[in-house]
């Protein structure tokens, strides 16, 4: 059987992994029926089709959401490492995805899910989900750019993807270090950037969703 998953809410804070738990305000971005899942808007990417009941649980193996039989969730990653089969998956929200892992062992024929797109087949792509201004410094003061939601380019695969905080409050906006990637262009040509990102309620917990994420299309 696949392993279980973990959904991703930690941020990183000077190299260490914070999990952020408890109340406070926001947007509860976890709520609703079928939150989560793959919307028309990103039909042609790689997705994973559930065919059993999924628990999806956290770092503890607390329960968070289960995905269920026909829904479908966008990936980030689907590859082959040490044997093992390992999938990112995307729960999307109106703020931007949060991701968890699914893993098989015995290859992708034991994962609760199929797919459009094979295994170690795939093309990786950077994405914008959520409308967001990009900055020059950590102070937000001078603008580089606006990106907009549903904006996809190819990923650079020379350069870096991702993100890290910059800044860390547990409740309100924090300030989050973007690359760029293939978005560089579009702000100026720089290689990173700073974006301000608000804190939401997602499984009853703290957390924050930065909307520039890694998607797959299929090889």
């Amino acid at each position: 059987m696949a392993s279980t998953a973990i959904l991703a809410r930690r941020i990183v804070v000077a190299g260490a992994m914070v999990t952020a738990v408890g109340c406070g305000g926001g947007s509860n971005a976890g709520s609703g029926p079928n939150s989560g899942i793959a919307t028309d808007a990103w039909s042609g990417y790689c997705t994973a089709t559930f065919i059993e009941e999924y628990p999806v649980e956290d770092f503890f193996g607390d329960g968070l959401f289960t995905a269920h039989v026909g829904e479908q969730y966008l990936m980030s990653s689907f590859v082959t490492i040490a044997g093992q089969v390992d999938a990112t998956l995307l729960y999307l929200t109106p703020l931007g995805p949060a991701d968890f892992q699914v893993s098989a062992s015995s290859g992708a024929s034991d994962l609760p899910f199929v797919s459009n797109c094979n295994v170690d087949d795939n093309i990786s792509y950077y994405a914008v989900f959520a409308d967001i201004s990009v900055y020059a410094a950590e102070d937000l003061a001078t603008k580089l750019c606006d990106l907009a939601a549903g904006a996809v380019l190819p990923r650079d695969s020379g350069s870096m993807a991702g993100y890290s905080a910059a800044s860390f409050n547990f409740s309100g906006n924090n300030t989050y270090e973007v690359y760029l990637n293939a978005f560089g262009a579009q702000c100026g040509g720089a290689e990173v950037g700073y974006v301000s990102v608000p804190s939401t309620q997602l499984f009853g917990a703290t957390t924050w969703l930065v909307p520039i994420h890694t998607l797959l299309g299929p090889g």
